[in-house]
């Protein structure tokens, strides 16, 4: 009863968008067993923005390809059906934002880099594949998009508090608005009809411990892309500056010798690539 009021609150205060056209036509091929890959192809060939920075992220070396993706059809190929379905969903959020200003690059700066971050921390745990570690983490923060499209100088007032405050933007979210991101996630993951993997993303990047009613299968995931959150907040990834906060490496198994080292390799890698992905 109590979320069907949340609920209520939240859609007469903002818009829960619906997936943008590009993404709403490969959702719709997931589930057309006629479909075929050509079709795919085809869809998103034709919007040369898209398809570039789809390439753009199949092609960054988190990836651990060992030759360049330079085309589509080899996307298709080398990367996989079923991730790059998912893949489509994520490369889409980008078109969901009204404007783009510094802000709103920031947060597609924040969304790369914990994509980024996830997918490492996936090849060094073994706990996930860092093709969905990637996914995940690129759309782990999709109710923010959304909080900022609804009222874009109340969130930009929201983030300016974190840095003042030195306190997380979900606890100053619940404060002034009555809700947060993930929950604004939440519903825009059901909305979509996203894969539950990336719904339990979306809703529990912030929770720790995983909460044990829900399917411990999505775990590690969760902890994966909640970690390397943490990582990106530290160095002041997709923020005015670094927001200084605990690192959950023991939730990974990790020691704080093989974090730190994971740390330093993440930091190089993604200032080489920064320039590359954010353009």
């Amino acid at each position: 009863m109590q979320e069907e009021i949340i609920e209520r609150i939240i859609l007469k205060t903002v818009d829960i968008p619906s997936l943008p056209p590009i993404a709403m036509k490969v959702m719709s091929l997931i589930h057309d067993d006629y479909a075929s890959l050509k079709t795919l192809e085809e869809i998103i060939s034709r919007d040369q923005g898209f398809a570039t920075r789809l390439l753009r992220i199949a092609n960054s070396p988190y990836y651990g390809r060992d030759r360049k993706i330079e085309d589509i059809p080899q996307a298709i190929l080398l990367i996989g059906f079923e991730t790059l379905k998912s893949l489509v969903i994520a490369t889409s959020l980008k078109d969901l934002h009204r404007n783009f200003g510094v802000f709103e690059q920031r947060l597609w700066e924040h969304a790369l880099g914990v994509a980024l971050c996830s997918s490492l921390l996936a090849m060094v745990t073994h706990m996930v594949t860092s093709d969905e570690a990637l996914v995940c983490g690129l759309i782990h923060d999709v109710g923010k998009t959304v909080i900022n499209n609804a009222m874009p100088e109340m969130y930009i007032q929201i983030y300016e508090r974190m840095y003042k405050e030195n306190r997380p933007v979900i606890e100053i979210e619940d404060e002034i608005l009555g809700f947060n991101h993930a929950v604004i996630g939440s519903l825009i993951a059901k909305k979509w009809r996203l894969p539950e993997k990336l719904e339990m993303v979306i809703t529990y990047h912030h929770t720790y411990p995983y909460p044990d009613y829900e399917d411990q299968a999505f775990a590690d995931i969760c902890n994966i892309v909640r970690v390397a959150d943490q990582i990106c907040l530290n160095l002041g990834i997709g923020l005015k500056e670094p927001f200084t906060t605990q690192i959950d490496f023991e939730s990974l198994g990790m020691t704080k010798d093989a974090i730190n080292e994971l740390i330093g390799l993440f930091k190089i890698k993604f200032e080489q690539q920064k320039d590359y992905l954010l353009s």
